[in-house]
């Protein structure tokens, strides 16, 4: 009896280790459950977090087995040459696309639905996992970047409201400066853009080249703002007689030729269509954005909660106490009905 109660005694250390590897699991889990409402992208680190935790547990456990010291040493040693040879066969990149992934969040450099640029690739935020980011081209195709590749290179955001459009156009000499500028701003505001401004960005052989600048209130048009200014520019100018010369047109006319300007079409009005290009396009990235969306309006639901909870301490009238708790079960049923929507979403994403 006293040999197997001293044999129980010396599995104390090694049933301690468990326990507490176990514990740190849930407590883990637990704290990232938490966590998952107020913003995306956590999955990587917990993981990460979950194997350090399970890799010390396991060290714990064998440390405190009641075997001999030499036997822990193989065994450990044994260990450390399975870790390593894990290491050595997984790819650089991998680990890179891991490392630069986690870089990325904690940067918060962009979200899903967001429109970036990197290098020659734009296209809006759909989808950001361990390894890789897609993207959703203006062609409504899709395209996979890899992590290291973002992390590595400089990636243009484009601000959701106010966004500067600009094109650049080339004209002749011969054409007053102010009559230019005139009829590129009237342009830019007849495109939708706002405060609009012009510069001269280069003085060329044959030709002077103007970039006009505007103001897109909303950002998601932002590929149909970019042609429709473009067609403006052209409009305006055949109208006002100013030849556009780009990118090289030596003038050489004689007085009989006839200017390079196309003759005015008078066209019925269009009727204004209802849904934008981008509409069509970036289905699945204006699906994600509104995921965003929804858990930045679960995050301010529970700042709300919180706020009231605090107030709830400091009434004293029944009636006063009542209305709050109306107020913070409202709050409730509409969080468990954005989340359950937030969800949903979620699935039908992996699924996609």
């Amino acid at each position: 009896m006293e040999q197997i109660i001293s044999t129980l005694k010396s599995f104390t250390g090694p049933g301690i280790a468990l326990v507490a590897l176990v514990l740190f699991i849930l407590i883990n889990s637990w704290i990232f459950n938490r966590m998952k409402t107020l913003s995306s992208g956590k999955t990587v680190t917990k993981r990460t977090i979950t194997f350090v935790i399970v890799l010390v547990g396991i060290l714990a456990f064998i440390l405190t087995l009641p075997i001999d010291k030499g036997i822990k040493g193989q065994i450990l040693s044994f260990l450390g040459i399975i870790i390593s040879a894990g290491i050595a066969l997984s790819s650089t990149t991998v680990l890179g696309n891991l490392i630069a992934r986690i870089m990325n969040n904690s940067m918060n450099r962009f979200r899903n639905g967001d429109l970036i640029r990197i290098n020659e690739l734009q296209g809006r935020v759909t989808r950001k996992s361990a390894f890789h980011t897609e993207i959703q081209l203006e062609d409504s195709n899709f395209m996979t970047i890899p992590n290291l590749y973002i992390a590595s290179n400089p990636v243009k955001l484009t601000r959701k409201v106010n966004t500067v459009i600009s094109t650049t156009v080339s004209l002749g000499y011969d054409v007053p400066r102010s009559r230019i500028e005139e009829a590129l701003k009237e342009a830019a505001t007849a495109a939708g853009l706002t405060d609009p401004y012009v510069y001269i960005t280069e003085l060329g052989d044959y030709s002077v080249a103007y970039k006009i600048h505007g103001f897109l209130k909303d950002a998601k048009k932002f590929f149909s703002a970019n042609s429709l200014l473009n067609a403006k520019v052209l409009d305006v100018l055949h109208e006002k007689e100013i030849e556009i010369v780009s990118p090289s047109f030596m003038n050489q006319r004689r007085v009989d030729d006839q200017r390079f300007i196309p003759p005015t079409i008078v066209k019925a009005p269009e009727e204004e269509q209802e849904d934008s290009p981008e509409d069509l396009i970036f289905t699945e990235a204006n699906e994600a954005e509104k995921v965003e969306n929804k858990k930045d309006y679960l995050s301010r639901i529970d700042n709300k909660k919180e706020q009231l909870k605090e107030k709830l301490k400091e009434l004293k009238e029944e009636e006063e106490i009542e209305r709050v708790k109306s107020l913070l079960d409202r709050l409730e049923k509409t969080r468990e009905k954005i989340q359950k929507e937030v969800e949903e979403q979620n699935d039908k994403n992996k699924e996609g």
